[in-house]
Parts: structure tokens; C-alpha cells; sequence
């Protein structure tokens, strides 16, 4: 080699025969560590290849907590009486805790559960007729709409929280135990008011003029004291989803629309779409063993809007692009990092995961809630003597 670069012309290049390979990576493991093989200095001819990279895990893959349900049972019914006005039992950290050990979060896990496996395969225009034990839901919910209508949004130079809120917030806690009550057949008409605790609390805060999954949750809560009360049969879990919950859907987002709610507690799109969740969950297990729609679809505007009215999923993504400036990617990355799971059942795993970790395991959010006769408050169990 020192030969021949005694004779080549400056600047000339040897021919590739005759360069050496760069030097091989060096791995020093420090006193006493013996290095692992593919950490061991390599030969002069290895071929050497960039570190693996981890892959990085989409939010609908992670984990953040586990709660442990059995199958919903609706022939469960609460006796008829005793009924009261929820209070507020979540105090501290360790309150939200002693909640997710509970029966009643473990029955209330399995009631969204349940709900999720009714509606797979299931398109919202297949539920053509509501039980009849579900209308006057759907009728409350229109009322409500009314009330929208019949309050106008006010001028005023904020970002978020027109003041008319208020004023339409005020008809709607005058008249919840009157609505709920029309829900309910003449021997439960005494839980009006216990139901109407939730049902008032499920379209955002009065005070703060905002709206989130806490109320979302209120609202869930409402249809599952319905079902401890025998007004809700098994055999109505579709429509209670695809027809009930539906009818929410719309009633909240013409509320966010008219009088601009502030999201309450987001934390820029983890909310998916700032609002909400529950329609992501039961949207998401719609489509479960779907031959033609795939997460990845969402990207695809031609599907959006051809399934937006079948499918939860969808019809939040439509609405995501309807009101937001810019493409999923840009303006709600969870649901961009979603979209790369390759499963419906993997995505409504995930999803139902991430209800019980962003919302039923944080105290922000829980230390609203109220706890009665239904959905009960279950105080921890004193350790024995230690052996």
C-alpha cells in the first residue's frame, strides 16, 4: 500500500481493491463487563448496520391501567326506593383508587363492555325503529336541542364560552328532574331525582362554560343507572348506543358549535377530539372484523364520507375535519397514530384502555362525579392485624 501510493499522482483515488475498510466499532463496557456479542468489535469486512431502532408504541397500544369486569347482568334490577341525591365522595388521590377497586367501577367497566359487544357489525341506520322505552330519552335530548334554538348565542370578544351558555344551562337544570322523570315508569318516578343529578352534569359546566369527557362520563353513567333500574333491557343495548347515545352526540356538538365550549382539561388532541372519547370506543368496536374498512382508512376522504352516517368512528372523524382547519395528521396526531394499528379489535382495546386511564383513573376529572343509591360509593375495607 505504501508502495503504491508512492507512485500515484496527488489527489488520485486507489482502486477500491486495495482501500482498507474503516476502522471497525470500538465497545467499551467498562471493568468487569464482559461485552454482548453483536457489542464485540467487529471484523475489518463486517458489514456494519445502524442500531435498531425501538419502534415507537401508537397510544391505543398502550396500556395505562386494568380493571377486571365480568359480563353486564340487566336482571341485576335496584329495588324501587331509597333513592337520593348523589354527593361527591372523591376527595384525594387515594379516594380515585378505592374507586377502581370497587364493584361499581368493575359493573360500570362491564356495562361498556357489554354495550361494545352488542354493537359489532352493527350500523347506525340498522337500529330502523327506537324501543319504545327509549324514546322519551330521545325526546329529552330534542328538547334540549330546543332549548339551543331557542337561546341564542350572545356577542361577546372571547375566544371560548359564549355567556348564553348560562342561560341555557339554567333551562336545563330547571327542567332535568321533569324530563328524566317522563323517562321512567310510575313506580321509579322517585328516582327522578337521583338520575337527574347525572343527566343535568353530562352537558358541561355552567361556571366554566366548558365540556369534557367528565360530563361525557355523567351521561354514560345516566344510561347505566337506567339499566339497574330495569327502564333499560339487554336486548335495547344497540339502539341505547347507536340511537341514545347518538342522539347525545349530535345535542353536544351543536352546543360546542353554538356557544363555543371551552374543552374542559385538554391537553391539546390527546382528547382525540377535544371532546370527547366514548364514541371512539363504541365507534371503534363497530367495526371489529369489518372485510373493508381499516384504521387506515380515516385518511381516506372518500370513506369518511361514505360511512360517516354507519359508523361513530367515521362520523367523529367528519366532524374533526368539518370543524378543524387541516388534516387529521396536523390537527389531532392521536387519531393520525391510531390510524397505524392494523386491528379494529386492537384500536377498541386500546381505546377502552385509555378511557379507564385518562379518564376514570384522574382525579381532575372524577372528583366530580356523585355517588347514590346506583351508582354507589363503596368505602374501603379495613385491614386486618398484621399476622
Amino acid at each position: 500500500m505504501d508502495e503504491l501510493a508512492t507512485k500515484m499522482p496527488r489527489g488520485a483515488r486507489a482502486p477500491d481493491d486495495v482501500l482498507m475498510p474503516p476502522p471497525p466499532p470500538r465497545f467499551h463496557p467498562g471493568p468487569g463487563v464482559a461485552p454482548q456479542a453483536d457489542q464485540r468489535t467487529a471484523a475489518p469486512w463486517a458489514l456494519r448496520m445502524p442500531a435498531p431502532r425501538r419502534r415507537q408504541e401508537s397510544p391505543a397500544e398502550v396500556c395505562t391501567t386494568s380493571i377486571e369486569t365480568e359480563d353486564f347482568d340487566f336482571s341485576k334490577v335496584v329495588s324501587g326506593d331509597g333513592f337520593v341525591v348523589p354527593t361527591k365522595r372523591i376527595l384525594s388521590e387515594g379516594d380515585v383508587s378505592t374507586f377502581l377497586g370497587s364493584s361499581t367501577c368493575r359493573d360500570y367497566v362491564s356495562f361498556i363492555n357489554f354495550l361494545c359487544s352488542k354493537v359489532v357489525g352493527v350500523k347506525i341506520t340498522d337500529v330502523e325503529e327506537t324501543p319504545e322505552s327509549l324514546r322519551p330519552v330521545v325526546e329529552a335530548l330534542s328538547t334540549l336541542s330546543r332549548y339551543v334554538d331557542e337561546v341564542p348565542p350572545q356577542e361577546h370578544t372571547l375566544r371560548y364560552g359564549n355567556p348564553a351558555f348560562r342561560d341555557w344551562h339554567n333551562l336545563v337544570s330547571e327542567n332535568s328532574e321533569r324530563l328524566v322523570s317522563a323517562v321512567l315508569p310510575d313506580h321509579l318516578k322517585a328516582s327522578a331525582k337521583e338520575l337527574a343529578y347525572y343527566f343535568g352534569d353530562s352537558f358541561g359546566n355552567r361556571t366554566r362554560i366548558d365540556y369534557g369527557t367528565g360530563h361525557e362520563t355523567n351521561f354514560l353513567v345516566f344510561l347505566y343507572c337506567l339499566a339497574k333500574l330495569g327502564v333499560v333491557k339487554e336486548g335495547d343495548s344497540a339502539a341505547l348506543v347507536l340511537t341514545v347515545f347518538n342522539a347525545y352526540l349530535g345535542v353536544m356538538r351543536k352546543i360546542q358549535q353554538t356557544y363555543g365550549l371551552e374543552p374542559a382539561g385538554s391537553r391539546g388532541c390527546w382528547g382525540l377530539d377535544d371532546y370527547q372519547i366514548l364514541p371512539f370506543v363504541f365507534g371503534s368496536a363497530q367495526l371489529i372484523n369489518h372485510k373493508l374498512i381499516k384504521p387506515k382508512s380515516i385518511h381516506n376522504s372518500d370513506f369518511v364520507q361514505a360511512f360517516s352516517k354507519d359508523f361513530l368512528y367515521f362520523g367523529c372523524v367528519e366532524y374533526v375535519l368539518r370543524v378543524k382547519r387541516g388534516g387529521i395528521r396536523e390537527t389531532s396526531p392521536m387519531l393520525n397514530d391510531i390510524s397505524a394499528v392494523p386491528r379494529w379489535q386492537k384500536v377498541n382495546n386500546g381505546m377502552l384502555k385509555m378511557y379507564e386511564g385518562e379518564v376514570l383513573s384522574k382525579f381532575p376529572i372524577m372528583q366530580h362525579l356523585g355517588f347514590g343509591t346506583l351508582f354507589k360509593w363503596e368505602e374501603p375495607q379495613p385491614r386486618g392485624p398484621p399476622l
